[in-house]
């Protein structure tokens, strides 16, 4: 075969090789817009916004209960965090609350989030809310009803109280909840009552 020939030929053949890694690199692309099945719930995916004000905190609390993610809601507390539980509660089994800090937090949410697994319309609402603000320190007092459906069948699946957080800057420039008081409304089943069913 004469050499202008063989040229031609390799020429050929490198151009059918490259059209057929172009269309395999296209297939293979096109899987970035096929429709992905969902994550179970308690994963890192789901909605978290940088908390560069605490009122981003809030919204990521509400959406890690909505989407039932431990990690997340893991992240809106301080290291430092501690919880006083309704005096109803503390009354009930005070052993439970001595010392309940972020550790017991996320431990209770984790055992949470198994018992409400794959189901939806979980919700937390605030209401009658008041707010002080300052440069590093950031009060919230508010009635709250959360919603979660678990499947424990000695406790409300409707939750209600009112809530006093505060909210802090820590040395990073970010908001972390740092304390949390929860208070009951007449008789009905508090957050308190829900983080006691859980970590037991």
């Amino acid at each position: 075969m004469p050499k202008s020939q063989r040229q031609t030929y390799v020429d050929f053949r490198s151009a059918i090789l490259t059209g057929v890694l172009i269309m395999l690199a296209f297939a293979t692309g096109c899987e970035l817009f096929a429709t992905r099945t969902p994550e179970p719930p308690g994963t890192e995916t789901g909605v978290f916004l940088q908390p560069d004000t605490p009122d981003q905190v809030l919204e990521n609390l509400r959406y890690a209960i909505a989407e039932l993610n431990a990690p997340n809601y893991r992240r809106s507390f301080s290291d430092d965090f501690r919880f006083e539980p309704t005096a109803e509660a503390e009354a009930r089994d005070p052993s439970i609350w001595n010392g309940w800090g972020a550790r017991e937090e996320e431990s209770y949410f984790r055992a949470l989030v198994e018992a409400a697994r794959l189901t939806s319309g979980n919700d937390l609402r605030l209401t009658d809310v008041e707010q002080t603000a300052g440069p590093v320190r950031y009060t919230v007092d508010a009635s709250y009803v959360l919603v979660l459906n678990h499947r424990s069948t000695t406790l409300a699946n409707t939750l209600q109280g009112r809530v006093a957080w505060s909210i802090e800057k820590g040395q990073d420039g970010l908001w972390y909840i740092v304390t949390w008081t929860d208070n009951s409304i007449a008789a009905a089943a508090s957050w308190s009552d829900l983080k006691a069913a859980f970590i037991k």
